[in-house]
């Protein structure tokens, strides 16, 4: 999630105005901590799962029970993004009425750009994300072409003897081979395997992208993608910068239809947003 309100000292008198309640701890509820910390308003956190996010956390974290009785005039602030229809209705049936009621979305930019994708990104967590999967990938394996690649974190991971492509939109190394998918530019490489991590969510046409990948590599396909099974909420997609809206059904279909079989699927660890897909090509015999 990207933090920068379009008016801070607007939204800082907002919340100022009565105590502050944060309902939801994830990444999103994170973020907006640290601005609230940074701007000096006080607050306390809630989460359904009190008991278990105090201990992990230490912060004295309430149930939705206790704001009734402790908080009665608090505004409060949905800053989860995956549960947060959830947390509405929850509160609804509280009896807290809607003008208390704030959304996460308050603290988003009007308009998100590829510099604020940058910027808000937590390259450590993705480093920890490709490390993880790059036990998904063979070792036989002669090439690898990533798109999106970023830090180009895989290539620590292979031997010095598999060809390593990456690709991105804009040059960060020699290597990189640069590409603006949402003008259907593609490289012209065939590859063993390809890695699709927190890409096709920010194209105007996945679909264009993930064909391109399917007649461009002969064994395996890694993909990690935020499905409209987990993340419903259209709007919140689109202040989140995902600019399309495919399902799971969706992914399986046109992969299978290109050749490639479901070989392995997770919830990512580190944002349970999102799905990690691995297929494989069928080999006709």
């Amino acid at each position: 999630m990207i933090v920068n309100p379009r008016d801070p000292k607007q939204l800082k008198n907002l919340l100022i105005a009565k105590p502050l309640v944060l309902f939801g701890m994830g990444g999103a509820g994170a973020r907006i901590a640290e601005w609230c910390n940074a701007q000096e308003i006080p607050y306390v956190f809630a989460d359904s799962n009190s008991v278990k996010k105090q201990s992990e956390t230490k912060e004295n974290v309430l149930s939705p029970e206790s704001l009734i009785s402790e908080h009665q005039d608090a505004n409060i602030v949905i800053s989860s993004i995956i549960y947060y229809r959830e947390i509405e209705d929850t509160l609804r049936s509280m009896g807290i009425d809607d003008s208390r009621i704030f959304s996460y979305k308050m603290f988003m930019p009007e308009h998100i750009t590829w510099n604020d994708l940058e910027t808000a990104a937590n390259w450590d967590t993705m480093k920890k994300r490709v490390y993880y999967l790059s036990e998904w990938i063979d070792k036989t394996i002669k090439s690898i072409a990533d798109y999106g690649a970023g830090k180009m974190y895989m290539k620590e991971c292979i031997d010095s003897d598999v060809s390593y492509f990456p690709i991105d939109y804009i040059r960060r190394t020699d290597e990189t081979i640069v590409c603006d998918f949402n003008r259907g530019e593609f490289p012209k490489l065939q590859t063993d395997v390809a890695l699709c991590l927190g890409i096709f969510e920010v194209l105007n046409s996945a679909e264009t992208l993930m064909q391109h990948v399917c007649e461009n590599t002969d064994k395996d396909i890694i993909v990690s993608y935020p499905t409209t099974d987990k993340f419903p909420d259209i709007e919140g997609r689109r202040t989140s910068a995902y600019l399309n809206d495919l399902t799971e059904a969706m992914i399986l279909s046109t992969m299978d239809n290109h050749g490639f079989k479901l070989l392995n699927q997770v919830e990512d660890p580190w944002n349970a947003i999102y799905s990690i897909y691995h297929f494989r090509k069928i080999v006709e015999v």
